[in-house]
C-alpha cells in the first residue's frame, strides 16, 4: 500500500461523550446563574434591611445545584477518560505494526499515563475555570445594576473587561513561555523508556556512570523548561493578583468620590464587586492547563488517526481453504517487483541471508503487517486481503526475534496462546519447548513467577515461554523469527524434531544449522532477489537441490527491506 492510498483511522471524541460535556457546561453556566443570584439577593437585604429568607433559599439552591453540577463532572470526567481509552486502545488494535516506532511510543506512555487522566479534570475543574469564572462576573454585573443602578454597572462592566484583558494577556504570555515544556518532557520520557529497556546493555557497554548520559541531558533540559517556566509563572501572577483587585479598587475610588450615603449600598456594592472579580484569580495559571489540553489533544489526535490495514467487506470476507502460501507478481514499496513463489500445506521453509536483507520484511507480508503495493499474497487461495484479520491469526503462530515475557506467571504467559488450555495443557507444551528443567526447579511448577517483564528468565527461557506459547494455540502455520538464537543446538534440534510431527507449515528466519528443520524449501536472500530452492524431502541431512538449469529451478524475486 502506497503513502498515497494508505487508511487512516478515524477515531474522535465519542458523541456520547461531547454531550456529557456539554451537559456538564450547561450546569457550569446555571451554577453561574444561581450564585450571582443568590449575591444578588443577599445585597438587596443589606440595602433594605429585609429578611434574608430569599438569600437562604437562593444560597440553597445554588449549593444543590453546585454539588449536583461537580459530582456529574467527575462521573463524566471518569466516563470521558473511559472512552479516550477505548478510542486509543480500537485505534491501536487495527494500526500497521510498522507505525510503531520510538516516537509514536512515546507520545502513546504519555496520553495514557497524563494525556488522558488530565483530561478527567475538564468536566469538574477546566469547565468550571473557563465557563464559571468569566460568566459569573456578566451575571453579577446585571444584579449590581439592580442595586446601584446603570452607571455603577457599567464602569463595573469596564473594569471587569479591562481586568480581563489583562488576564489573557498574561495567560498568552505564561502559554507562549510554557510551549518547550512538553517537548522537554515527551523526550524526557523517551529517554526513561529508553533506559528502562536497554538498561542491561547500556550499563554493560557505557558502564554504570555513562549508562544514563543521555537521560541526564533529558532530565537537564526539562529542568531548564521548568525554571524559565517558574520564573514567568511568577511575573504572570503578580499580573493576575493585580488585574483581580483592579475592579473593587476602581469601584471602591469611585465610591469614595461620588457623594454616596447609604454605607450599606456601599457594603452591598463592594460585595457584588469583590465576587466578580474573585473568578478571574482563577486564571492566573490557567495557561499551564490549556498547553496540557492542547498537547494531549493534539497526542489523541495522532494516536487515533493512525494508518490501519483494511478488514475486507463483509460480503467479501472468507477464511481460507487450506494452508498454503503463494506470492503472485507481488512488488512493495518500490523494494521489489514481480515475487512469485507457492509454499505447500505441511512445508517446512528457511529463510536466510545477511543481516539486514530483508527477511523479517518477508515475514511480515505473510502475517500481513502491511499490504504489497501489487500483485497479491494468498492463503489457502484467498487474498490475504479478504480474510478478517482475525481469522487470519487463528491460523497462524508468530514468534518474534525479541520474545516478549509479561509480568506474571510462567502459565499466564503460555495461556496467552490458548486461553482455555488446562493447566495438564500449559505443562505438557512447556515441556514440549523443553522448558522441563524451568517447572522442575520450583516446587509451583508453571505456576512459578517469570519477574517482571520476564526478568527472572534467562533468554533462552524467554524464547522457549514464547515457543510454547505459540505451539499451544494449535495454528496449522508456524513462523519464527530468529526464535532460536539463544538456544544450544541440541534444544533446537529437539524443538524441531516435535514441531515436525505436528504436521504444520513451518516458516523460519535462521542463521543456524538449517538442516535441523529438515526444510522442504529454502528462500535465500542476496541482494534485491530472492532465490528459491527446492529440497529432497527424503533428505534428513545434506539436502541435495532438485537437478536442473538454475533459469528453471530458481526463482529470482527482485526483493530488498529492513531486517
Amino acid at each position: 500500500m502506497t503513502a498515497h492510498n494508505t487508511l487512516y483511522s478515524n477515531s474522535t471524541i465519542p458523541q456520547s461523550a461531547k454531550h456529557r460535556l456539554y451537559r456538564v457546561a450547561i450546569g457550569w453556566g446555571l451554577v453561574a446563574l444561581f450564585e450571582a443570584t443568590a449575591y444578588t439577593f443577599l445585597a438587596i437585604s443589606i440595602v433594605e434591611q429585609a429578611s434574608p429568607l430569599n438569600v437562604i433559599i437562593a444560597a440553597v439552591l445554588t449549593v444543590i445545584v453546585t454539588v449536583i453540577v461537580t459530582r456529574s463532572g467527575f462521573l463524566s470526567g471518569a466516563k470521558l477518560a473511559g472512552d479516550l481509552y477505548s478510542s486509543v486502545g480500537h485505534s491501536l488494535s487495527k494500526a500497521k505494526l510498522a507505525w510503531f516506532n520510538d516516537q509514536h511510543r512515546t507520545q502513546l506512555t504519555q496520553l495514557a499515563e497524563r494525556g488522558i487522566p488530565g483530561f478527567m479534570a475538564i468536566p469538574a475543574h477546566q469547565l468550571q475555570t473557563f465557563l464559571h469564572a468569566p460568566m459569573l462576573p456578566i451575571f453579577l454585573i446585571i444584579g449590581i445594576g439592580v442595586v446601584g443602578g446603570g452607571e455603577i454597572a457599567l464602569l463595573s462592566a469596564v473594569l471587569l473587561l479591562v481586568a480581563l484583558l489583562v488576564q489573557y494577556k498574561a495567560q498568552r504570555y505564561l502559554s507562549r513561555s510554557d510551549s518547550d515544556r512538553h517537548d522537554a518532557e515527551l523526550q524526557a520520557t523517551k529517554s526513561t523508556l529508553e533506559l528502562i529497556d536497554h538498561l542491561e546493555l547500556l550499563r554493560s557497554t557505557a558502564g554504570p556512570e555513562r549508562s544514563i548520559e543521555r537521560i541526564e541531558q533529558s532530565w537537564h533540559a526539562q529542568e531548564e523548561a521548568h525554571s524559565t517556566i517558574n520564573r514567568n509563572a511568577s511575573i504572570a501572577t503578580l499580573v493576575s493578583g493585580l488585574a483581580t483587585i483592579l475592579p473593587l479598587a476602581g469601584i471602591a475610588i469611585y465610591l469614595v468620590l461620588e457623594p454616596i450615603t447609604q454605607p450599606l449600598l456601599v457594603l452591598a456594592l463592594l460585595i457584588l464587586i469583590t465576587r466578580a472579580a474573585a473568578p478571574l484569580g482563577e486564571l492566573a495559571l490557567a495557561g499551564f492547563a490549556i498547553n496540557d489540553v492542547k498537547s494531549s489533544i493534539k497526542n489523541y489526535a495522532q494516536l487515533t488517526n493512525v494508518p490501519v490495514l483494511p478488514e475486507p467487506n463483509p460480503q467479501f470476507a472468507t477464511s481460507p481453504k487450506n494452508h498454503k502460501f503463494e506470492l503472485n507478481l507481488v512488488g512493495h514499496l518500490d523494494l521489489f517487483e514481480d515475487a512469485s513463489t507457492e509454499i505447500k500445506q505441511g512445508d517446512t521453509v528457511v529463510i536466510n541471508g545477511v543481516s539486514g536483507s530483508g527477511k523479517s520484511t518477508l515475514l511480515g507480508l505473510f502475517l500481513r503487517f502491511d499490504d504489497p503495493d501489487q500483485g497479491l499474497i494468498s492463503l489457502g487461495g484467498i487474498d490475504l486481503k479478504n480474510i478478517p484479520y482475525d481469522v487470519l491469526t487463528q491460523h497462524i503462530a508468530y514468534v518474534a526475534q525479541e520474545p516478549v515475557i509479561f509480568t506474571g506467571t510462567l502459565a499466564d504467559n503460555i495461556r496467552l496462546g490458548n486461553p482455555n488450555a488446562s493447566d495438564y495443557e500449559v505443562e505438557s507444551f512447556a515441556r514440549h519447548a523443553q522448558l522441563d528443567k524451568l517447572i522442575d526447579s520450583s516446587p509451583k511448577g508453571i505456576h512459578q513467577t517469570v519477574g517482571q517483564r520476564g526478568s527472572g528468565l534467562s533468554g533462552g527461557e524467554r524464547q522457549r515461554v514464547a515457543i510454547a506459547r505459540a505451539l499451544i494455540k494449535k495454528a496449522p502455520i508456524l513462523i519464527f523469527d530468529e526464535a532460536t538464537a539463544a538456544l544450544d543446538e541440541a534444544t533446537e534440534k529437539s524443538i524441531a524434531q516435535h514441531i515436525q510431527t505436528l504436521n504444520s507449515t513451518v516458516i523460519i528466519v535462521t542463521h543456524r544449522d538449517q538442516n535441523i528443520w529438515s526444510p522442504t524449501l529454502e528462500l535465500t536472500i542476496e541482494g534485491r532477489r530472492v532465490i528459491v530452492a527446492q529440497y529432497n524431502s527424503t533428505s534428513l541431512k545434506s539436502r541435495d537441490k532438485l537437478a536442473a538449469e538454475e533459469t528453471n529451478n530458481n526463482q529470482y524475486l527482485n526483493l530488498s527491506g529492513v531486517n
